[in-house]
């Protein structure tokens, strides 16, 4: 006699953040990206633009780079190269850790960021008539799961 397991699924609010977050900044990435394209003939894919959207102001470590996004530190080194290679970042060996790459942005790289938060104010109008309870949300995201 075969007896079968049945479970609920219950609902969670997590989850739909989760979902939600995800898929706001996956469409994010790609409006930014056909944004650039078709106004200033940047090409760069929305996995670049993620990319870049995680590295800090000043100078980044391939491994911490890797930590924030979730992925390796090959596959950090791999993007940071790439985009080095567009003249966006600088990516040169970390002189006190041999086995680690420092990451910083180029002139154009400073440039680029800061079109990109002016694309991205410019969509802030959608948003600011739930300023206040977005901010809110994103407070409560960030504390309910301690690093």
């Amino acid at each position: 006699m075969s007896t079968k397991l049945t479970t609920s699924m219950s609902d969670s609010l997590t989850l739909d953040l989760y979902h939600a977050a995800r898929g706001f900044e996956e469409r994010l990435t790609r409006h930014l990206a056909a944004a650039l394209s078709a106004q200033h003939g940047i090409a760069l894919s929305p996995a670049q633009l993620g990319f870049l959207a995680a590295l800090i102001c000043g100078e980044n470590t391939a491994s911490d780079v890797a930590r924030r996004m979730g992925v390796s530190r090959q596959a950090t080194q791999r993007q940071a190269t790439a985009l080095a290679n567009l003249g966006y970042l600088e990516v040169m060996p970390d002189p006190v850790r041999r086995n680690q790459s420092r990451i910083t942005f180029t002139d154009d790289g400073t440039r680029l960021m800061a079109l990109c938060r002016a694309k991205l104010a410019e969509w802030d109008t959608e948003l600011l008539a739930e300023a206040d309870t977005l901010r809110r949300a994103a407070e409560i995201m960030a504390l309910s799961l301690p690093e």
